[in-house]
């Protein structure tokens, strides 16, 4: 989220809509499916790799945030829901298993994991309408989850590339259908919570992070030495100045920015901030974590190059899709820019001038990079109350 501090003592915010028991124990899917995908690009951080992992971790994604809106909206109102959500669990597991089986022999298991998640759904925009607490079309729903089902089902008996097209046009046409302004669009945003919608958000967050620790407890264990020891330690301050920067500031800038476009109606910027930009957020920490795990195995050698670009790649993402949630919620650009540019341009340095040396010294590197962007960031907090004008939303 933006790292760019907000004036918080002119906004006060109101927490509510906390996570419940049965979201925090569907996110365990989501556990293994960050495991599986740092685990295949750990093994072959090609770019073919990349390429796949990011095409389809993004209908997973997409699939758990129209879980996360929907709960969000009736979850308190309806306590089928959350047997709801547990009943979607199957979904992501199948698709985490066929993205580690291989695509092109469980491409049929990955559909129907990605069908099964769009009919629970549907019966979650049903079961409102039985009260009518949700005014949608029923045509609407049925278009948006239903045929989009039917399309991953059919998806199973077609050869291979065009049941992938078959995937794409089902995804796109859900967002397309978000995108376009209806009462579907407007009731969603007006009704969200924003601070239930932030924490489930910065739960995912914590998800990937812990994978990147996990990956250098258990490197180490496997492979101790001095060396090793070093990147784990290293690893651990990446670790901790990502999360400190994401939930120090990146959240309470975001929520003061959230609920602002919320009550302005821009829509797109609530969209974007909740639904799409917090997966760029996810690819780039799925780097960091990947490339720490390599870091910590193989301590004493440098590190690959495809290694080092995939962590300058990670880094660099986190800081430009910061910047970019900064610039959909209105906050100062030069503020902006003096995280951003040195956020995506001293880390790829970093990498590019230790490819000679040890592991290690890459990983430090990048952690002393972020602690002195995390200072950069604290003086600027100091500085934001004063020179803050009021966010002009971009839409």
């Amino acid at each position: 989220m933006s790292s760019d501090p907000a004036p918080t003592a002119q906004n006060p915010t109101v927490r509510h809509g906390a996570a419940d028991w049965y979201e925090l124990f569907f996110d365990l899917v989501f556990v293994v499916v960050v495991a599986v995908s740092v685990h295949l690009i750990e093994v072959d951080p090609s770019l073919g790799t990349i390429v796949a992992f990011v095409l389809l971790l993004f209908p997973l994604w997409w699939a758990w945030a129209n879980l996360m809106i929907t709960n969000n909206l009736f979850g308190e109102r309806f306590r089928v829901m959350g047997a709801l959500v547990v009943a979607a669990m199957p979904g992501p597991a199948m698709m985490a298993v066929a993205i580690s089986g291989g695509i092109d022999r469980f491409a049929w298991l990955y559909a129907a994991g990605a069908a099964w998640i769009r009919i629970l759904l549907l019966i979650m925009w049903m079961v409102p309408r039985t009260t009518s607490a949700s005014s949608i079309s029923p045509w609407r729903t049925v278009a948006y989850n239903l045929v989009t089902a039917a399309l991953w089902l059919v998806s199973i008996v077609v050869p291979a590339p065009y049941q992938y097209v078959l995937w794409a046009v089902a995804v796109g046409g859900e967002m397309l259908l978000l995108a376009i302004r209806s009462r579907f669009s407007f009731e969603i945003y007006d009704r969200a919570s924003v601070s239930h919608s932030l924490e489930r958000i910065g739960l995912f967050v914590v998800i990937v992070i812990g994978e990147a620790v996990y990956l250098s407890v258990t490197g180490l264990a496997g492979h101790p030495s001095v060396e090793g020891g070093a990147s784990a330690l290293f690893g651990l301050v990446v670790c901790a100045m990502i999360a400190r920067g994401f939930f120090r500031w990146g959240i309470p800038s975001t929520e003061v920015g959230l609920e602002s476009a919320q009550r302005a109606q821009r829509y797109g910027a609530l969209r974007d901030v909740v639904m799409y930009l917090p997966f760029l957020l996810i690819v780039g920490l799925t780097f960091v974590a990947a490339s720490i795990g390599t870091a910590v195995v193989e301590a004493a050698e440098p590190l690959p190059p495809g290694v080092r670009l995939l962590l300058a790649t990670g880094v660099g993402i986190l800081y430009l899709t910061n910047g970019t949630i900064g610039l959909r919620l209105g906050r100062h650009r030069a503020r902006l820019a003096l995280l951003v540019v040195p956020g995506v341009l001293l880390p790829a340095l970093a990498c590019l001038v230790s490819g000679g040396l040890p592991a290690w010294v890459t990983i430090a590197l990048i952690a002393v990079t972020l602690v002195a962007l995390d200072l950069v960031a604290l003086a600027l907090e100091r500085t934001a109350a004063h020179t803050s004008g009021p966010p002009q939303l971009v839409d």
